[in-house]
């Protein structure tokens, strides 16, 4: 075991880019030895570059089963003791919106599912049993405002969001008196680039003249759950950026002064 590696350990899904990212960084900012979890391998690599005592990089596909036994493998490589994680945070995730039920293919669909559902169903069990074994710990996945509310061009990714909610509060029940904690992050519209390249659904349509939530947002306040008194769980909180109300249809937005916007081409 490399006696320079930090005591604490934290696993992190997504970790490649977005929300997990910034989860993975600012946690590492903090003084955790971080376990990123993602399907790029070489954006893994550019952070393990950065913290090459502090950062393994562990290229998964969360959809698939195997993450224990990776876990596992590391275990036997002496990179860490499994006991020494403490934390594990699930960000991995999938948002295909902007069209109805109705005009989303089958393979946006099974993305949205196999992602969203059976990925955090397999990451969940997973670090469920590895915190159940150790005798506490603390787990965090990253949910939805969506999964609360109805609205258009979104049915897919807010059933999912739906489901990992009652996924949680049933984990939580099964791990009664095991020392283990389990929360739910619940935001409102956040500037990642999950939604890029999706029609209607690009940063200047969302964004303009409205402020939402950034990454970083998310990161510090999920920072601060784990860092609770240990007889506190916080089971579910939600995130809003002040002018967003009414769960994700309710935006208002500032009009941008002329002299603000960007000048059409000629």
């Amino acid at each position: 075991m490399d006696e320079h590696r930090p005591p604490r350990w934290c696993a992190v899904t997504g970790a490649s880019r977005g929300i997990g990212r910034a989860v993975a960084q600012g946690l590492l900012a903090s003084g955790f030895g971080v376990i990123g979890i993602a399907r790029h391998a070489a954006r893994l690599a550019e952070i393990e570059r950065d913290w090459p005592r502090r950062f393994i990089a562990l290229p998964h596909d969360v959809a698939q089963p195997g993450l224990r036994t990776a876990f596992d493998r590391l275990a036997a490589s002496e990179r860490l003791r499994l006991h020494d994680i403490e934390l594990a945070v699930h960000c991995a995730g999938c948002a295909f919106q902007g069209a109805p039920l109705t005009e989303m293919s089958d393979a946006d669909l099974h993305a949205t599912i196999d992602t969203n559902v059976l990925g955090t169903t397999l990451v969940v069990r997973d670090i469920a049993r590895l915190l159940q074994q150790r005798g506490g710990g603390t787990l965090i996945v990253l949910g939805s405002i969506a999964g609360h509310d109805a609205a258009p061009a979104m049915a897919a990714y807010a059933a999912s969001k739906a489901y990992t909610q009652q996924l949680l509060r049933c984990v939580r029940a099964d791990l009664h008196g095991s020392g283990v904690r389990v929360s739910c992050v619940q935001p409102g519209t956040t500037r990642t680039g999950l939604l890029d390249g999706q029609p209607g659904l690009g940063a200047a349509e969302r964004f303009e003249g409205f402020a939402p939530l950034e990454a970083q947002d998310l990161a510090r306040t999920i920072e601060w759950i784990h860092r609770q008194p240990a007889h506190v769980n916080v089971q579910e909180i939600s995130l809003f950026p002040v002018a967003q109300s009414l769960y994700v249809r309710g935006i208002h937005r500032q009009p941008i002064p002329a002299c603000g916007r960007a000048a059409s081409p000629s």
